[in-house]
């Protein structure tokens, strides 16, 4: 119990400080911080990464596809460099977590254009059918390795 008759009770010491003293980051900012910095993250890296793929309409092409991928996922990764310095864990988790996303989209955009095979009404891809899974995985990879070598040293495992 605190002594009744002291002049700075608050701050419990007798230094004057020329403002008020700050309040130390409570658990519940911290959380809410996380949170907004992985929604953030995550919805900011998807639409960088997919906005390529809806404005190049010849995915079937290897070159398109190669221009789209260059177009989304270096301005992604960019900002999942940004979001795990700036946010730390969460931020690198929600960048991995919209690439994830992204990879869905690509895996099943390339089955679609690969679902065109042997028809002679729509154009033929140029590509594998492996393309389809090693692609988004290939991306998936990128991002992991991106959002690792981007944390912070002490956040790091």
């Amino acid at each position: 119990m605190l002594a009744q008759g002291m002049p700075f009770e608050p701050l419990h010491t007798d230094e004057k400080l020329d403002r008020p003293g700050g309040r130390p980051p409570d658990m519940d900012s911290h959380m809410i911080a996380g949170c907004a910095g992985f929604v953030a993250a995550s919805l900011l890296t998807y639409f960088l990464a997919l906005w390529p793929h809806l404005v190049f309409h010849e995915g079937y092409r290897l070159q398109t596809l190669a221009t789209a991928l260059g177009f989304g996922l270096l301005p992604a990764c960019a900002l999942g460099v940004f979001a795990a310095r700036r946010s730390g864990l969460p931020g690198a988790c929600g960048f991995v977590g919209g690439t994830m996303a992204f990879a869905v989209f690509l895996h099943l955009r390339l089955q679609q254009f690969l679902a065109a095979r042997g028809s002679r009404d729509l154009p033929q891809p140029e590509y594998p059918d492996s393309f389809q899974w090693a692609v988004p995985l290939l991306a998936l990879a990128v991002a992991v390795l991106v959002a690792a070598v981007s944390l912070p040293k002490s956040e790091r495992p």
